[in-house]
Order: structure tokens, then C-alpha cells, then sequence
């Protein structure tokens, strides 16, 4: 699954990668992240998620690695992690580009590749789908309430 965030943002892009990269921050702005650690500095991170989808609740411990960092433009990071008690395992490969925009502040781009195997697969692509665009949306919106408390 591919999801994608297109967003202008009144912040500057250094004022973005700061946050970003503030552990205790960017966890709060995603939806069911808990117990986040930076584990080596701006290079890995362990964290668990929680949901519930469908009939499915589940926590997976995951970790988190930059793959590739041009700091302040541009991340890649890989997140996994399987819930022992559903036997879901997820993938997510995320981009996140940030660049000055034309009308002020900074475009946020942000393009997600999810795999998920296991029983929460099993809900099929559609449930899963409509959760995950729920969580971006989540996400963008709680990012923007932070930038206007900031």
C-alpha cells in the first residue's frame, strides 16, 4: 500500500527537521506510538505501535532505521516489527522531503510503502487501506496543531 502527504506548512524547513527528529515530540503526533528510544543518536529508534483495526487490536514492537538522511531536506526511514500475539508483521518504507514553498513556509512531502502480512492481513486491503489514510490524516492534522502551539 502507498500512501502519500502533500502539505504546505507555516514553519521553516529547519524548524520541521528539528521536530522531526525530537523523539518525545514526533511520537506524540503519531497516532498509537508509545515508549519511543532513540537507540543510537539520529540513526535508530525502537518503539512500540498500538491499533486496532477491524476486530484486530495489536502492539508491535518496532525499530526504526534512517536509511538515508540530507538533513534538513530530505529522510528515508524503515520501520519494523511483528505483534506476537496476531503474528502481523509490518514494513513501512517512508520518505519525507521538505522544501521551501512558493507561498510561504515549507511543502512537506511525505511517501509511504506499507506491507503488512499476517492475521491483521487478513481483513483485507480495503479495511486496512481506510485505517492507514486515517492515520496519516491523524498525523498531518496533529502536526499542524503543534506548529501553531510552537
Amino acid at each position: 500500500m502507498n500512501f502519500k502527504i502533500d502539505a504546505v506548512l507555516p514553519a521553516p524547513a529547519e524548524s520541521l527537521w528539528a521536530l522531526f527528529f525530537d523523539v518525545r515530540r514526533v511520537a506524540g503526533l503519531i497516532p498509537g506510538c508509545e515508549d519511543v528510544r532513540e537507540t543510537q543518536p539520529q540513526l535508530a529508534y525502537s518503539a512500540l505501535m498500538k491499533q486496532k483495526i477491524g476486530p484486530f487490536k495489536f502492539e508491535v514492537p518496532t525499530q526504526i532505521a534512517v536509511e538515508d538522511m540530507q538533513a534538513p531536506q530530505r529522510v528515508r526511514v524503515r520501520a519494523t516489527g511483528r505483534d506476537k500475539f496476531t503474528g502481523t508483521t509490518i514494513d513501512v518504507l517512508l520518505a519525507v522531503a521538505l522544501q521551501p514553498a512558493t507561498e510561504g513556509g515549507t511543502r512537506l512531502e511525505v511517501d509511504a510503502t506499507l506491507q503488512i502480512a499476517g492475521r491483521l492481513a487478513t481483513l483485507g486491503y480495503p479495511v486496512v487501506k481506510k485505517k492507514s489514510e486515517e492515520l496519516f490524516a491523524e498525523f498531518e492534522k496533529r502536526l499542524r496543531a503543534e506548529l501553531e502551539i510552537a
